[in-house]
């Protein structure tokens, strides 16, 4: 094998080295803002749960007042009812009055069942602003904890990319481009082993021709599927192709 091919496999290595970093940071990186989701979403039930019960707690004070106003008017009523000139008056505030205890009947029991409903809401509260707060604390417990993993994984790349910057500098040209061209196009994979006359890269079968040349090692020889440049497998031994009555498909 070349000694430039060679270079190029221990590229690729660098390269796929490098992918798989830039994957780990990704994935770091995601699980931050997951953590952070979590939390928001936590935070945010708390806040629409003390904004209900405020508004809810509103409600319940203008509840009240309007029992106060009740029993206020009842006063008035009751003294007016002391002072009545005629049986015909006197009727006329008992009866407003009897409306008027029906009204503060209906009030009272609202008012009791608010309070009811008030303590249910505050033991809701306090437990979604528990879980609110531990998922705060627990997100910035996974921060602190996966910024260390991205901050090594970028002190990696960036060791990394120093080193492949220095390797292809030494690499010529008419190998280095058609690497970096395919490496671009083949979604950071630009070469492939030859295993058993398959393409390791496509999984596609290999002419004679093919295997031929490659055996030569003069030049860079692509697969035809995929266009990856080929190089024998570790421990592959083809010497035999050209008498073993092969054919090209």
């Amino acid at each position: 094998m070349r000694e430039e091919l060679k270079q190029l496999i221990r590229l690729q290595g660098l390269d796929e080295t490098l992918r798989k970093l830039q994957e780990t940071k990704q994935q770091l990186a995601k699980q931050i803002a997951e953590a952070q989701r979590s939390a928001a979403v936590e935070k945010k039930s708390f806040e629409d749960r003390t904004a209900e019960t405020r508004s809810f707690r509103k409600a319940m004070d203008k509840r009240e007042g309007d029992l106060k106003e009740l029993e206020g008017k009842m006063t008035k009523l009751e003294v007016q009812l002391n002072t009545a000139s005629s049986n015909r008056e006197y009727a006329a505030f008992q009866h407003e009055i009897l409306g008027l205890k029906a009204d503060r009947s209906r009030a009272e029991d609202d008012i009791l069942k608010m309070y009811d409903r008030i303590e249910s809401q505050q033991n809701e509260i306090k437990q979604v602003g528990q879980r609110a707060a531990e998922a705060e604390k627990a997100a910035q417990e996974r921060r602190k904890s996966v910024e260390a993993g991205i901050a090594d994984a970028e002190a990696r790349i960036e060791a990394l990319k120093k080193e492949r910057a220095a390797f292809t500098q030494a690499l010529s040209p008419a190998f280095l481009e058609p690497y970096e061209r395919l490496r671009k196009k083949g979604a950071g994979r630009a070469m492939a082993a030859c295993r058993n006359y398959v393409c390791m890269g496509c999984r596609m079968s290999l002419t004679a021709n093919t295997i031929s040349l490659l055996m030569m090692g003069d030049k860079l020889i692509t697969c035809q599927s995929c266009g990856r440049i080929l190089f024998m497998a570790e421990g592959e031994d083809l010497t035999g192709i050209a008498t073993a009555g092969r054919k090209d498909p």
